[in-house]
């Protein structure tokens, strides 16, 4: 696989640090990274809110365990799975990837991502360690995701593109 890790976003405490399943995530895309695997990696979350910004928690993240500034980019517009998934194709340029995501939530990732048309392979992140508790509400908002991710399929909903950005894939002259 060329592409990058796509790292999707899975909740910032208030603090700004990754809730842990997006730790597991972003766990998950470093030892990617690290090994090899994957040349760069692009974050992707929501920022709506001044004060909620998943795509820079999670860029710090990586960048403080050791991934290079210029190998980290960040999607600022990624609100939805099928929203990180068109826009890292459309903006970023991504024809291949290796989606990083939640054990629990790779079928849906790849249904869509492979229903638009994304060489995409997933490598899960295991949330075996969270609690019950924790893992059951995760599941449950899962179930309707699926449902909706359906609907996604049939009728795509208006995903805000932008212009093209650059990427550790392109020429050096285009950056």
């Amino acid at each position: 696989m060329a592409g990058p890790a796509l790292v999707l976003g899975a909740g910032i405490y208030s603090d700004k640090e990754p809730t842990p399943v997006l730790e597991g995530r972003l766990e998950t895309a470093l030892w990617l990274f690290r090994n090899g695997k994957v040349r760069w990696i692009l974050v992707s979350g929501d920022n709506r809110a001044h004060n909620y910004n998943e795509p820079l928690a999670m860029r710090r993240w990586l960048i403080k365990r050791g991934v290079p500034v210029d190998r980290v980019v960040s999607d600022f517009a990624g609100r939805r799975t099928y929203d990180s998934l068109r826009r890292a194709q459309a903006v970023f340029g991504v024809r291949q990837a290796l989606v990083v995501t939640s054990d629990f939530h790779m079928p849906r990732a790849l249904f869509l991502a492979r229903a638009m048309g994304l060489d995409a392979a997933g490598v899960p992140a295991s949330t075996a360690e969270l609690p019950l508790r924790s893992r059951a509400a995760w599941m449950s908002r899962e179930v309707v995701a699926r449902h909706l991710a359906v609907l996604d399929r049939w009728f795509p909903p208006d995903t805000r593109l932008g212009p093209r950005e650059t990427t550790p894939d392109d020429p050096v002259e285009a950056r």
